[in-house]
């Protein structure tokens, strides 16, 4: 779509966010503004559904932020960790196969079974658990940002905000796409989408995808072999009724990424690497060698594979009243090895998950509009993390040996809620909001405590300890929590184009166990305050809006790895978040778009005292302080309705930790990041050829990480590493 409104009908499909998915399609509109009759110089407004009815994102009372499916495709984001670029105070990075959320400052670690994600994301309204959040993503209508807690709508797993991903539904029109893109690092990806109107009350929607490229690391680590497909149906028999299926398939291949050595212990906040000229060399060779205690470094390989199936099922029972179905049911299957700097490990894990969703809402146009629903869900997971130590390392003798880090055998958490919001509408300008859940969860699970496994050269889940030949204590734990969230709210329109609002709410995540010695977290527990406002001037070309947050958490479930002695760091601590958010959109003429975001976090834990030391008032992990997002778009008319189009993205960020211990050599030093694309674009948006390049500064930008060892790595700290500079050329077409 032009900047100036001329439809693409159908944009060029390229890889988009991860395996998305919500409850309805995205739509654009124009601010409503007498003075803008006749005219299409105005920002577009996308239609979103936060609040699970669909708003105006200037009509909801929060600081969501809303990417519709072509700015996706325009920043080439092939996996949901692409909108960091795009959205303030957050960090989306890929943690091996998996993805972590961090939102203001909250957020875990560790793909490891019975630690979930405070922050929820979802796909065309089903929760996804994080180690599924790494799925492709194309063929998407649009993604939405909910920062804060929404436990209200969303329940558990929203303490610290929600993603929402949404596909693009079959249409009632015959249309196909394709899209083909190459680039350094031997990068080939491609999609290709069919949209078929069956009858006049039956579409079906096919898309696949295709991502192949070598590794980023020196070794051949962090490579792709991915193929996917998203199939759906649109079933709509009469204007009351109607149906929508789809599924998601995906294997993910290629070989693991290897976290790498960093810092300096005399410099904790040190950027240095064992290898310098190239911060992704993760060989220890040369000088290093002496490290290699398990030999060489490699590429190990990943398998990844997932099935998502999901259905909604809307039902007008009369023309104030809607009944709305959502089921799904999730399988995942993961298994890989990678270094982690010197030592190898294994990992795989398995998940089953059942969702079902049934809510009612009301809207007479008069005073008051309600939904209220059900909710059930069970996630059952099984998996270990085993890490293969050298010789002496630890202790524990002159041949290498396997810890099992993590052996999960069952773990099994379900349960249920009741929910409900409503808005009440005072005057013609004032409104309040109010709303609750209930919810019940219980967990149970059985595994085994960190210990030497048996074999040397693989590893085993027999748990035979291979220095005393005796069995590895066993564990197993049970747990219920039962918790009442609450929301109310102000709305009131101070002018035409003008909204103010004032939210209080609280959230809650149940507590989980503690493989060492199976003990019992606490639940997690939030007050939070946030008050802003919404402003669409100049006839509908200028957008500000800013919101102002206060955050009391409560035992908020704080976790790190510790790879110097194979432990997870599980502990509950108090924390205070405050902030503020500003985003600005402007259209100063036709072809031209400004934008900007500003998120300042103030994240610190309060009393945080452990047995390894006093954290209190330290900055929280992945928390910049500051974060800065600049968006250009300049549009260029040529012959027969062509154009050329340059866009810009950059992303700065202050300094931040990965871990709540301030670990050496895992502070990521401030950094900016840039992308840029040029394309034309051939008429009726028939086709288009460009090209794109991201990270041009090559910044090495930390993503997850873990503390190192004091004796037996080059250096302390253990990170991923975000993208290297890459580039290409992407070609679309439009059938």
């Amino acid at each position: 779509m032009k900047l100036h409104g001329t439809s693409v009908g159908r944009v060029g499909l390229l890889l988009v966010l991860v395996g998305t998915f919500s409850t309805s399609h995205a739509q654009q509109i124009k601010v409503n503004t007498s003075e803008q009759e006749g005219t299409d110089n105005v920002l577009e407004i996308v239609i979103v559904t936060a609040q699970k009815v669909s708003q105006s994102i200037q009509e909801v009372a929060a600081a969501v932020s809303a990417m519709s499916g072509e700015t996706l495709d325009n920043i080439g984001a092939t996996e949901m960790a692409d909108i960091q670029s795009l959205v303030p105070s957050i960090r989306l990075q890929r943690q091996s196969s998996s993805t972590e959320i961090y939102i203001r400052g909250v957020g875990t670690t560790l793909d490891l079974p019975m630690i979930e994600s405070p922050n929820a994301f979802n796909i065309n309204g089903i929760y996804i658990p994080r180690e599924a959040a790494s799925a492709s993503i194309f063929d998407i209508s649009r993604i939405e940002v909910l920062p804060g807690p929404q436990g209200t709508l969303y329940g558990r797993g929203a303490l610290g905000g929600t993603i929402n991903l949404i596909t693009n539904r079959p249409g009632d029109e015959f249309e196909s796409s394709v899209m083909l893109e190459v680039g350094n690092y031997s990068l080939i990806r491609g999609t290709a989408t069919l949209n078929v109107p069956v009858s006049d009350k039956l579409a079906m929607r096919v898309a696949v995808s295709g991502n192949y490229r070598d590794g980023y690391l020196k070794s051949g680590a962090k490579s792709s072999e991915d193929i996917a497909g998203l199939v759906s149906l649109d079933w709509h028999p009469n204007d009351d009724f109607s149906l929508f299926l789809w599924t998601h398939l995906e294997d993910k291949g290629g070989y693991a990424d290897n976290l790498m050595s960093k810092g300096s212990f005399s410099d904790p906040k040190s950027q240095a690497f064992p290898h310098p000229d190239n911060p992704w060399n993760d060989l220890l060779d040369g000088d290093l060698e002496v490290y290699a205690s398990l030999g060489p470094i490699d590429k190990q390989p990943t398998d990844w594979q997932t099935m998502i199936f999901g259905a909604e099922l809307n039902w007008n029972i009369n023309e104030h009243m809607l009944l709305t179905y959502i089921p799904s049911y999730l399988y995942l299957d993961w298994d890989q090895s990678y270094w982690i700097t010197h030592k190898i490990s294994d990992f795989g894990e398995e998940i089953k998950q059942t969702t079902h969703e049934l809510r009612l809402s009301y809207d007479a146009g008069g005073n008051l509009e309600w939904l209220a629903g059900l909710y059930a869900y069970r996630f059952e997971t099984d998996g270990y993390f085993f890490i293969k130590f050298g010789p002496n390392e630890l202790g524990a003798g002159p041949t290498p040996f396997w810890l099992n880090a993590n052996d999960i055998q069952n773990h099994v958490l379900k349960g249920v809620a009741m929910f409900g919001q409503a808005t009440y509408t005072l005057t013609d300008n004032l409104r309040l909001v109010f709303g609750g859940r209930m919810s019940f969860d219980d967990r149970k699970a059985n595994g085994f405590v960190p210990g030497l496994v048996k074999g040397t050269t693989e590893p085993s889940r027999e748990h035979i300890n291979p220095f005393t030949g005796m069995p590895n204590y066993r564990w197993e734990n049970a747990d219920k929590w039962d918790n009442l969230d609450w929301k109310l709210g102000i709305e009131f329109d101070s002018g035409e184009n003008s909204l103010l609002y004032a939210t209080i709410q609280t959230g809650f995540q149940p507590g989980t166990f503690d493989t060492v010695p199976g003990r019992t977290t606490k639940q997690s527990e939030l007050l939070a305050f946030s008050a802003g406002t919404k402003n669409t001037f100049l006839d509908g070309r200028l957008i500000v809006n800013d919101e102002l947050y206060y955050y009391d958490y409560v035992d908020l479930l704080t976790q790190a790895w510790d790879a110097a002695t194979a432990s997870n760091r599980l502990t509950n601590t108090d924390a205070t978040i405050y902030g503020n958010q500003f985003d600005l959109s402007y259209l100063p003429r036709r072809s031209t778009q400004f934008k900007l975001s500003v998120g300042y976090v103030h994240a610190r834990y309060d009393d945080f005292v452990t047995a390894v030391g006093d954290f209190t008032d330290y900055q929280m992990q992945y928390a910049p302080t500051w974060t800065v997002i600049l968006g250009f778009v300049q549009d260029w008319d040529l012959q027969s309705s062509a154009y050329l189009r340059f866009q810009l993205n950059s992303r700065y960020s202050s300094g931040f930790w990965g871990d709540f211990s301030h670990s050496p050599g895992i502070y990521q030093a401030p950094y900016s990041k840039t992308d840029v694309l040029l394309a034309y674009h051939a008429a009726n948006e028939a086709w288009s050829l460009g090209v794109w390049v991201r990270n041009i500064g090559d910044q090495d930008v930390q993503a997850a990480s873990a503390p190192g060892s004091l004796y037996f790595d080059p250096a302390p700290g253990a990170t991923y590493l975000e993208a290297p500079r890459t580039y290409g050329i992407r070609f679309t077409a439009n059938f």
